[in-house]
C-alpha cells in the first residue's frame, strides 16, 4: 500500500511501527529487503519511499499505537490505513478514527483469504458495527499460528491504496458499508453489506 501511495505522489505518509525487520516478514512486506533485516521498519520504509519518489515526505512514528498516543498521531492525517496484525490495535484504530471523524480503510488477512472495509464516520458502518467485540483470545489464529500467503497481503494492500486514492481524489464508490472478501484459492471476490448498528457503542 505504501509503495503505491508513494508512486501516486501522495504528499505525506505517516508510518506507525515499533518493530524491526525479520526475515519472515519479507514474503508479504515487500517494502523491505533481505539486507535490511534487523533494521527498524519505519526507517527502511522511509528510505525505500525516498528512492521511489523523493517528493513524498515520510513521517516515522517508531512506536506502538496505544490509547495514550493514538489520537495525537491520527489527528495529523487525512486518511488512515489499518494494516495491523492484532485485534486490540484494529479496535483502537476504529474507535479513535470514528471519534475524530477520520475516514479509514481496514484490511485483514489469514491463510488464503483477505477482507477490506472502508469506514467514513457518521456515514457508514464502522468496524464495531461488523464485529462489536474482540474475539476471545485463541479463537482466531494469528498469522504466525495460521500462516498467510504473502501475495494476499499484496492484493489487500493494493485495494487499500485504491480506496485511499479514491478518497483523496473524490472519485468512485468507496467500500463504505460493504465488506469485500477475497478468496485466493477460489479466485473469487464477494461483497457483504454492513448496515450501521443502531446501538454501536462507538458510532
Amino acid at each position: 500500500c505504501i509503495l503505491y501511495l508513494a508512486a501516486a505522489g501522495v504528499g505525506t505518509l505517516g508510518i506507525v511501527d515499533s518493530d524491526i525487520i525479520d526475515l519472515s516478514n519479507l514474503q508479504r512486506q515487500v517494502v523491505h529487503t533481505t539486507p535490511e533485516v534487523g533494521r527498524p521498519k519505519t526507517e527502511s520504509t522511509k528510505e525505500r519511499v525516498a528512492v521511489l519518489n523523493p517528493d513524498v515526505r515520510v513521517v516515522e512514528h517508531r512506536l506502538r499505537l496505544t490509547r495514550e498516543n493514538a489520537a495525537g498521531i491520527i489527528q495529523e492525517y487525512d486518511f488512515v490505513i489499518d494494516g495491523t496484525d492484532n485485534f486490540p490495535t484494529k479496535y483502537l484504530v476504529n474507535d479513535v478514527c470514528v471519534r475524530l471523524g477520520k475516514p479509514f480503510s481496514h484490511a485483514g488477512i489469514l491463510r488464503f483469504e483477505g477482507q477490506i472495509l472502508t469506514v467514513v464516520p457518521g456515514v457508514s458502518a464502522c468496524y464495531r458495527c461488523l464485529f462489536p467485540e474482540e474475539p476471545p483470545e485463541g479463537m482466531v489464529p494469528s498469522c504466525q499460528e495460521g500462516g498467510v500467503l504473502g501475495a494476499v497481503a499484496g492484493v489487500m494492500g493494493s485495494l487499500q491504496a485504491i480506496e485511499t486514492l479514491k478518497w483523496l481524489l473524490g472519485v468512485g464508490e468507496l467500500l463504505k458499508g460493504r465488506l469485500l472478501i477475497y478468496d485466493a484459492l477460489e479466485s473469487t471476490f464477494r461483497t457483504v453489506r454492513i448496515p450501521k448498528m443502531n446501538d454501536c457503542p462507538v458510532c
